[in-house]
């Protein structure tokens, strides 16, 4: 058999593939950018576990840099493979960026990789640059890294292994580079799937090992000539093509390019397997003519026929003790696993392990290196006792665990319970964006010179266990729910259909261990992929549910914990997340949901259970007053759970670096009408599910009067005195309670203003930008007597959710100055967003005049009607009406959802004389439809177009024209030619004028 090569030849070959592998990337980017690509997802552990399964040398290292500059630096100085380059970077032109990369270091691979979509435009020219080898953008799924790395290799050996193995080669031919991004990211993770299950197929190690090296290149192409060159090129070793319908051909974007080159493959290799995709469904005939596959990119399981297209069509152990003779007398798993061995074995056998080097050796192969090199130096001759290599030994391990468990994610172990660790995953999935926001917070706080102090004040996050995205796809498939969950339109009937639904088996494992150690309130929260990003934060879309966990029955307690759980899932699917999820550009299907179990922060009283206070603080005042500045922050607090905040509710507003600065509250009757008059708690007498279908769950709300009886009001609130009509402090005052927090932030008896300033500084710093965070605090014994000899427990604030927010600094300028005159019909001096909104003609209000809150959400249910009927004739409008827009309140406003407003472009609060309510800046509501850039508007109360220069809304234009509806509370106008509406995010103004062709209709 001449020409045929032999086992060890072909084995040889195989150690060839492959000479050119990203062993060192060099990332350039924020360190809150960093923190999301290495921690994320598992991403180290990924790529090593890919390179240990493919048996390579060492995986990839990564070494982080902050700046352009320092990253030319650190070229200058040492070799590296990739370039990874992310576009937020101040002072840093990308393409000026790329020329000095490629001037230094010819032929060093820059890939750029975009967070936010708004950036995608803007880098597309990047494609064609010499600079720029690929762009890519994050969708919140770390396996677009493995691909970035993968396609790099892919790119760079091709070539040679084909000449070495033969290799096969699948085109993507595809011009948008969040497709592109979105298409590699699935492509390696299903071919690596593939390769382990031909792997555990070979018939011997050799046939294994060529099975996973030999698995396919990837290679991609943006316009009509370079796929036809790439095909040309490697079309007897390619497998199969992908391909968009529109890109480039000779030069010009043409709709139907990809049927072009479907045609023209197919006259040469007519059963190649081809896939084409595209948005616009009239490709379909044409595309199975020639006998391609076609996909609809708008389908809600795009990637998931992506898999079914691959797959249809593309063909260290554990640590043995013995004794001297070699009797197994135990055996360790994990880390954990032998230190607690250790502590027992029979003296003999230590003695036996440790002069053979064994548990270095085994601690080596796991990577702990700095442990294993401070064991091996130390013979058993060096110590008096075999007893103390124990101790010496012991105290290595347990310093390794400690030093492991700061700050980082810990893998949850069913076997070994770690009540110490603060943040534990469940999976090997991502964990979402508000999992991933709170790790990032024990990092920051844990490498912070003071740790585990801020401003002088106990800090830290409470214990918190994330069920990664894994378990969230496991769920959908062993309960056949992708189809229903897609397709139901009724919120009601997916709760149904979730909660009928079984977890799977190893999540019930982990809850039921979970509820085993923690007998106190428990937190169920939300923490999507594509939460608490900058562009789409998702806040408040998706559902928390608390729990009071407190039932004497452990059955209950799992099945109202797994309930929870389950109930946030389903909330991936309701009205409102599909709604904004449309809003983002995003589909549906590419949103995964991890779940993030905390501890509630609090104490209980009676049958109640809350923390002290719990808020919102922004590194970034939208509303600065007096001798505030925008870039001093500001933070709203509110009495017991921060569900007041978030929805919208009455609350404390200050300045960290200006505590004592209120003008809001500068009369003191003004406290009687705006402050808080009641609060949220759990409800520890709450016995059943009852209320987890709301998101609620336990919590329930009480008249601030109910917690005079649990001595907690006295630590933040004061008293109106009417007599002399002043706020009073001290234990003699009398009248009525007002929530203050005058022995905080007046009188300072805990730091409170110095630890959210400081926290703010090292969470913005940590993300290179703008940020917000949610916290509450618990005051521990504050203000109690103890017993003589107890330890107090100190004020602590809990860190609980962070996510970035855009400041007006980022803005480019937009001109408002010539829009006056007769024909303006709304202007704001306090205006939120940015840009121009065109294309604007319809506008629906709320009558104006007395407003009777009341009967706002009969109001809210009429809007959402008109929304809808909007939405369906595609086209967006104008909203305006009184008081805060989306506060679950409904005495300070609208209580609508995000459905019932989801088309609207610019929303106005606009009230009456006789209706005062602070802006909403920490709500949820709010949140989500400035980062989306919806335009949102606030009017002085009372203001009119003749008397008012801070701002107003013509209502008078408005009432003279024909509506084209009308209900009992609301009217729609129509015009025939489109509005001008303009908004200087950096001032602040926004204006919305009259076009001259803007008549009635």
């Amino acid at each position: 058999m001449a020409g045929q090569p032999t086992a060890s030849l072909r084995y040889r070959q195989y150690h060839h593939l492959m000479p050119h592998r990203v062993r060192e990337v060099l990332l350039v980017s924020s360190l809150y950018d960093a923190f999301i690509l290495q921690e994320d997802g598992h991403l180290t552990e990924q790529v090593f576990l890919e390179y240990k399964s493919l048996a390579l040398s060492s995986a990839p290292r990564f070494t982080h840099v902050r700046t352009g500059e320092e990253a030319i630096q650190a070229l200058e100085k040492r070799r590296f493979d990739l370039v990874l380059v992310m576009p937020r970077l101040a002072d840093t032109d990308l393409l000026e960026f790329g020329r000095r990369v490629k001037e230094l270091r010819p032929g060093k691979p820059l890939v750029v990789l975009a967070f936010d979509n708004h950036e995608l435009e803007s880098l597309r020219s990047l494609n064609d640059s010499p600079y720029i080898d690929a762009v890519f953008s994050w969708n919140g799924n770390a396996a677009i890294l493995l691909a970035i790395i993968k396609y790099i290799e892919d790119r760079e050996n091709v070539d040679h292994d084909i000449e070495i193995a033969d290799v096969r080669v699948i085109l993507l031919v595809e011009d948008s580079i969040r497709f592109f991004s979105e298409y590699l990211a699935d492509l390696y993770p299903e071919m690596m799937k593939q390769s382990q299950r031909l792997f555990s197929e070979g018939l011997n190690q050799l046939q294994k090992l060529m099975r996973m090296r030999t698995r396919p290149k990837v290679l991609a192409a943006t316009h009509y000539e370079s796929a036809i060159e790439l095909i040309e090129k490697y079309r007897d070793n390619l497998i199969a093509l992908i391909t968009d319908a529109g890109f480039e051909r000779a030069g010009r974007h043409e709709k139907d390019a990809g049927l072009r080159l479907t045609e023209w493959v197919r006259g040469r290799m007519p059963d190649l397997p081809i896939l084409f995709q595209s948005a616009n469904e009239e490709f379909a005939a044409p595309a199975h003519r020639l006998g391609a596959r076609f996909l609809n990119k708008n389908s809600s399981s795009l990637l998931h026929e992506i898999n079914q297209f691959l797959q249809n069509h593309l063909g260290f152990g554990d640590f043995v003790f013995r004794l001297p003779h070699g009797e197994e007398i135990a055996r360790a798993t994990d880390m954990r696993e032998l230190e607690q061995i250790i502590e027992t074995i029979p003296a003999e056998s230590l003695e036996y392990h440790a002069l053979r080097n064994h548990i270095s050796n085994w601690l080596m192969a796991r990577s702990e290196f700095e442990t294993a090199a401070r064991l091996r130096p130390r013979k058993v001759s060096d110590f008096k006792t075999i007893e103390d290599v124990r101790g010496h030994v012991l105290q290595a391990l347990r310093e390794l665990r400690r030093f492991e468990g700061e700050g980082i994610i810990t893998d949850f172990s069913v076997d070994h319970f770690d009540i110490d660790s603060l943040f534990q995953r469940i999976g090997t999935g991502s964990l979402g964006g508000k999992a991933r926001g709170l790790a990032f917070i024990n990092l920051l706080m844990t490498s912070h010179p003071y740790r585990g102090m801020l401003g002088g004040m106990a800090a830290k996050i409470p214990q918190s266990f994330a069920i990664a995205t894994d378990y969230f796809d496991q769920f959908l498939a062993e309960n056949e729910l992708h189809r229903f969950a897609f397709t139901c339109e009724d919120d009601a009937q997916i709760n149904h259909r979730f909660l009928q639904s079984r977890l799977p088996a190893r999540v019930m494992e982990c809850l039921q261990i979970i509820l085993d150690h923690l007998h106190c309130p428990l937190a169920v929260r939300s923490s999507s992929l594509l939460e608490d990003d900058m562009s789409h934060p998702f806040a408040g879309i998706y559902q928390t549910i608390m729990l009071a966990n407190n039932s004497t029955n452990p059955m209950k307690r799992l099945m109202q914990l797994s309930n929870a759980v389950k109930l946030v899932y389903a909330s991936t699917f309701h009205a409102d997340a599909k709604a904004y999820i449309e809003n983002t550009g995003h589909r549906i299907e590419q949103e995964k949901m991890a779940v993030v179990i905390e501890r509630v922060v609090g104490q209980p009283y009676g049958g109640r259970f809350y923390p002290h206070f719990a808020g919102v603080a922004q590194s970034y005042n939208y509303y600065p007053i007096g001798p505030q500045k925008a870039e001093d922050g500001v933070a709203q607090l509110a009495f017991g759970l921060g569900r007041m905040v978030v929805e919208g509710g009455h609350t404390f507003r200050f300045s960290p670096r200006h505590p004592r600065v209120t003008p809001q509250f500068a009369v003191p009757t003004m406290f009687l009408k705006n402050s808080q008059n009641r609060f949220y708690s759990l409800d520890l007498s709450a016995g059943s599910d009852d209320g987890l279908g709301t998101g609620l769950g336990h919590i329930r709300s009480y008249p601030l009067s109910e917690a005079e009886a649990d001595g907690t009001l006295a630590r933040v609130a004061s008293h109106y005195d009417p007599g002399v009509d002043a706020i009073v402090d001290g234990p003699d005052a009398a009248g009525p309670w007002v929530v203050t927090f005058n022995n905080i932030l007046k009188y300072g008896a805990i730091p409170l203003d110095k630890a959210l300033d400081e926290l703010l500084a090292l969470t913005s710093a940590g993300m290179s930008c703008a940020v917000e965070v949610e916290f509450a605090c618990d005051l521990g014994d504050f203000g109690r007597r103890l017993p003589r000899g107890a330890v107090p427990r100190p004020p602590t604030l809990y860190p609980l959710q962070l996510r970035p927010i855009v400041t007006k600094s980022e803005l480019t300028a937009v001109d408002t100055e010539e829009m006056n005159g007769d024909r303006v019909l709304c202007r704001s001096l306090s205006a939120m967003g940015h840009g121009s909104y065109p294309e604007l003609r319809d506008i629906v209000y709320v009558k104006h005049g007395e407003f009777d809150p009341a009967r706002s959400a009969e109001i809210a249910r009429q809007v959402g009607a008109m929304n809808h009927r909007l939405y369906e004739e595609k086209r967006s409008y104008v909203l305006i009406g009184p008081g805060r827009w989306g506060s679950s309140d409904h005495w300070l406003g609208i209580p609508v959802t995000w459905s019932q407003i989801s088309n609207a472009k610019i929303i106005i609060e606009a009230s009456p004389a006789s209706f005062t309510v602070d802006p909403s800046q920490g709500s949820h509501f709010f949140h989500n439809i400035t980062s989306l850039g919806v335009g949102y508007f606030t009017i002085p109360p009372g203001a009119d177009k003749a008397t008012s220069a801070a701002g107003f809304v013509d209502w008078q234009w408005l009432d003279g024209h024909e509506a084209v509806a009308e209900t009992e509370f609301l009217r729609h106008v129509r015009l025939s030619g489109p509005l001008t509406a303009l908004v200087d995010g950096r001032k602040g103004i926004g204006v919305i004028s009259r076009g001259v062709d803007a008549e009635k209709k």
